[in-house]
């Protein structure tokens, strides 16, 4: 996936979109070193460092829903990628015109990134285009190189003029994801045991109990609602409605429920009547009507 950014900022930078100082620059990757010296006008991006972005750390499981099941994958994780960028002018061109012209050249890539908060998706390479969040790009930031002449020094360069892009990607986990069905039931023994706690006596009680899930729409658009709060009205159970408007309650006896349920915007006069354990994967699931 690395790579694959890489070559996502080699593609913006290759836009015709682009102005013409940068379109007629080439990109390249490898470290500027003190042998570094290109031949031709080049804009040179040099991945420095990767790194956990922590701020961005989530233990909160992804959760797919379909026809039922619940997909549960743990969440990706979020890493931060720093290049450091700078210009180099192709040989026969000396003295202050170069220097000028270097600074000219990256102005106009500073410029090119600077404007972009998150990378346009009509830029992303391969498995980026269905990462789960935006790549995000912060540019001309100072944090992880607070003295360059020690920086420049460290990867066997000398100090120029240069500036420093980060983004972040969203880096999917390689482990299997875990189903479970929306509507599960659990059996729960009970008994008394014998007075040498080995074994159960004849007598016990068996007690099935169900876990429901459902989906609140907009009854006129289909269109998920988030944050709806509903209350069984029996059990006193109260949840609220995730950002897929997906909601959950667990451990329910069979049998008729009355869900209580609080919006704005949506006509909720009448306590919608739920039957546990119900008989399909969509049995939960509440349309609700705006007003």
């Amino acid at each position: 996936m690395i790579h694959n950014l890489s070559t996502t900022l080699k593609a913006i930078l290759d836009d015709t979109s682009m102005p013409k100082l940068v379109l007629d620059a080439d990109v390249a990757f490898e470290r500027p070193a003190e042998s570094y010296n290109p031949s031709t006008r080049t804009i040179n991006l040099f991945l420095y460092d990767i790194r956990e972005n922590t701020e961005l750390r989530s233990n909160e499981p992804i959760i797919d829903r379909q026809n039922g099941i619940a997909s549960i994958r743990r969440p990706p994780l979020r890493v931060s990628c720093s290049y450091l960028v700078s210009a180099w002018i192709e040989a026969g061109v000396t003295g202050e015109q170069a220097i000028l012209e270097q600074h000219q050249l990256l102005g106009e890539v500073l410029k090119v990134f600077s404007r972009m908060p998150t990378i346009d998706e009509k830029f992303l390479q391969d498995n980026l285009k269905n990462s789960l969040y935006p790549v995000s790009l912060v540019t001309a930031q100072t944090d992880l190189v607070r003295n360059p002449a020690e920086f420049w020094t460290a990867i066997g360069g000398k100090l120029r003029p240069s500036f420093t892009i980060t983004a972040i990607l969203a880096i999917d986990q390689d482990v299997a994801p875990v189903e479970e069905h929306l509507v599960s039931s659990k059996q729960v023994i009970l008994g008394e045991k014998s007075i040498d706690k080995t074994e159960f006596k004849d007598k016990t009680l068996t007690e099935t109990l169900y876990d429901i899930a459902g989906v609140i729409t907009d009854k006129k658009t289909g269109a998920a609602l988030e944050n709806v709060e509903i209350t069984l009205l029996e059990s006193g159970q109260r949840v609220l409605t995730d950002q897929s408007g997906c909601y959950r309650f667990r451990g329910l006896r069979k049998g008729s429920y009355k869900a209580h349920i609080v919006t704005q915007g949506y006509s909720t006069a009448a306590d919608q009547e739920l039957q546990v354990p119900g008989n399909s994967p969509t049995a939960f699931d509440i349309k609700l009507p705006p007003i």
